[in-house]
């Protein structure tokens, strides 16, 4: 667990909230189910801003149009191979949701007075994990490529095979096909609470999403956050600096930008590790609105502003068009989720 800013020694004790209300053992009287209680009531005010789903909210429009590649004239197994000639729209539908806050209480080195006097400083870290199960990723499209292969014995009796035949396939009416995924994001969350008063959200970070593994996804390696007199680079680890995506910052330190204050982004991963074999495609969330922003195999670029004060993320995804283009091939994609702090405009 992350260590709070002036909090040199804590005592922790966990507890997997679904549905408590058992008091705390005796043992630790600094702790009761009237804590768990009152960290409840204050992130439920909180609750929109920190909803994961958002990140999959509105439609990535694409509109693209493919060419077979040499790559699509090879088969190892000989199935037929499905391929969108023309791709307009990907959206998910989520099925299952799930949401679990993870409880992990603790007390300042100032308040462990002895001699019976109660530890009445206490703090929350809360792992905030929401997951979606069997979610369908949808693809519409109006045209398809269709190629089939057949067996080749060669001299050596091993087997090949070699393109039978090809066909484009046109819809009058777009079609649409599916694919089924898992999706989970997990943030951290820190409330403390004085004597004086209720639990408070002091401290937040950023959380991302792999689809189907962070092994399997892309990797994004960083992304640059420009505005006028200033650039900031934020990276998936915590850093020394604050400028990691599970950074656990306060609020008033997060990334902020005035209402309607133009900023520029640019965001690049790492793979895929050959950009002639395979593309990645961007796109950003802001506001509840999807952009592509694909600027390069491995690049995104974009412009854009908020108009609503408040705190708010930028969503950021990246999808490899050798999952994305094929009808067959399993759902791929990587999401980031950067908080930031929109300050009126002055």
């Amino acid at each position: 667990m992350r260590q709070a800013a002036g909090c040199s020694l804590f005592v922790i004790f966990c507890l997997l909230v679904a549905g408590c209300g058992t008091e705390a053992p005796a043992d630790w009287q600094w702790w009761t189910a009237a804590d768990s209680a009152a960290v409840r009531d204050t992130l439920t005010a909180w609750r929109g801003v920190l909803n994961a789903y958002t990140a999959l909210s509105d439609t990535l429009r694409l509109n693209l149009s493919v060419r077979l590649t040499a790559a699509d004239s090879t088969s190892a197994d000989g199935d037929t191979l499905y391929k969108f000639a023309r791709l307009l729209a990907v959206w998910s539908v989520p099925a299952e949701s799930g949401h679990v806050d993870e409880y992990r209480f603790g007390v300042t080195v100032d308040t462990m007075v002895l001699q019976g006097r109660p530890m009445t400083d206490t703090f929350c870290q809360v792992g905030y994990r929401d997951t979606l199960a069997e979610t369908k990723a949808y693809f519409l499209y109006d045209s398809l490529w269709v190629v089939a292969f057949r067996p080749e014995t060669l001299p050596d009796t091993s087997v090949v095979f070699r393109v039978a035949g090809v066909e484009r396939r046109g819809f009058a009416t777009p079609e649409t096909s599916s694919k089924t995924h898992n999706w989970a994001a997990r943030r951290e969350v820190f409330l403390p609470k004085d004597s004086a008063g209720p639990y408070r959200l002091e401290r937040l970070t950023g959380f991302a999403a792999f689809v189907p593994t962070a092994q399997d996804a892309p990797s994004i390696s960083q992304v640059v956050l420009n505005r006028p007199g200033q650039s900031d680079t934020f990276f998936y680890s915590p850093r020394r600096d604050g400028r990691g995506l599970y950074n656990l910052r306060l609020l008033d330190s997060l990334y902020t930008v005035h209402q309607n204050e133009p900023v520029d982004l640019i965001v690049t991963t790492s793979t895929p590790a050959d950009t002639n074999v395979d593309r990645n495609r961007f796109f950003v969330g802001i506001e509840g609105r999807k952009l592509d922003i694909t600027a390069g195999a491995r690049r995104g670029a974009v412009s854009f502003s908020f108009s609503q004060p408040g705190y708010q993320h930028i969503y950021l995804q990246v999808l490899p068009l050798s999952n994305l283009l094929y009808r067959n091939t399993p759902f791929t994609n990587t999401t980031w989720a950067l908080p930031v702090r929109v300050s009126p405009r002055p």
